[in-house]
């Protein structure tokens, strides 16, 4: 055998060359860049769709928030013509319908 060939075994019996090992080096950082993106783009898809379940539940909240303003106004002008009620012992059958009509119109 020659002495190339020699030096050619003795090499692949050994370690790995610096080139080999920056070339190992350099797959398995772009294996781990590709996961990274991969998973970026996962975790990106995600928080979308949990950003619109917070945007249609603020909605909602807003809507209800809404109901209970308007139904805190009607309550406060039905207490605000209960207090102008009189007691039914005190009303006069002859007024009884203009009460009446008073509380339902």
């Amino acid at each position: 055998m020659n002495s190339k060939m020699m030096r050619y075994i003795s090499r692949t019996s050994q370690e790995p060359t610096p080139e080999e090992r920056a070339q190992r080096i350099a797959k398995a950082v772009r294996k781990q860049s590709t996961e990274v993106k991969e998973n970026w783009e996962q975790l990106k898809t995600r928080a979308s769709y949990w950003q619109k379940q917070v945007e249609k539940a603020l909605e909602k909240l807003q809507e209800l928030q809404k109901a209970l303003d308007d139904l805190e106004a009607h309550v406060i002008t039905a207490e605000g013509v209960h207090t102008d009620w009189q007691p039914v012992g005190d009303l006069l059958i002859d007024s009884l319908q203009d009460h009446i009509d008073k509380t339902t119109g």
